[in-house]
């Protein structure tokens, strides 16, 4: 009976690895607004207050995570910043993962922003689109449509699952070979 049910066990965890955006890292390349420019940094979900920058209209800025949603359904991410209070209200679907960030830009700081990426397959290198129509609510820039693209640059723990399972069949499998001695 023990070992039906830890193959039963083994079977499931196995059978549940999804490509859900748990432990995601995405290597920021663009940022969205108007027109296309560079940005460089990272936003990780497991990790908040990930940093990454660019410049738009000659001045710099940086971005940095306050939120993280991973996990399909409906969402809010509110709150106060410097620019006031806001709510964004928004749903994820699979493989969408989004973040609530604190633009500061030149003179204006904490403008809230929310980016939600696409990250289909997400495996090592898979491009993230950028999901677009989360208005900016508040700041210099209200009504105004940011949003960020970028890479996968790191395997998400679902392949430590992979590895977790096939150490369990190793196990089961050892456990056998001492019961039929």
């Amino acid at each position: 009976m023990k070992k039906s049910i830890l193959t039963g066990v083994v079977a499931l965890s196995l059978g549940a690895v999804s490509t859900s955006a748990s432990a995601l890292t995405i290597d920021i390349t663009s940022m969205n607004f108007g027109s296309t420019s560079a940005a460089s940094g990272v936003v990780d979900t497991e990790n908040l207050g990930t940093t990454f920058n660019g410049i738009f209209f000659n001045a710099p800025w940086t971005a940095t995570t306050q939120a993280v949603y991973t996990t399909a359904g409906a969402h809010t991410w509110a709150g106060s910043s410097e620019q006031g209070d806001f709510s964004y209200n928004f749903t994820l679907i699979n493989n969408q993962v989004a973040f609530g960030l604190f633009f500061d830009w030149s003179v204006t700081q904490e403008i809230p922003v929310l980016a939600i990426f696409d990250c289909v397959g997400i495996m090592d290198g898979d491009v993230c689109t950028p999901i677009t129509g989360n208005v900016m609510q508040i700041g210099p820039f209200p009504g105004g449509d940011m949003s960020f693209s970028g890479t996968v640059s790191a395997v998400p723990v679902p392949a430590a699952v992979w590895l977790f399972g096939s150490g369990l069949l190793g196990l089961l499998g050892v456990a056998r070979r001492r019961q039929s001695a």
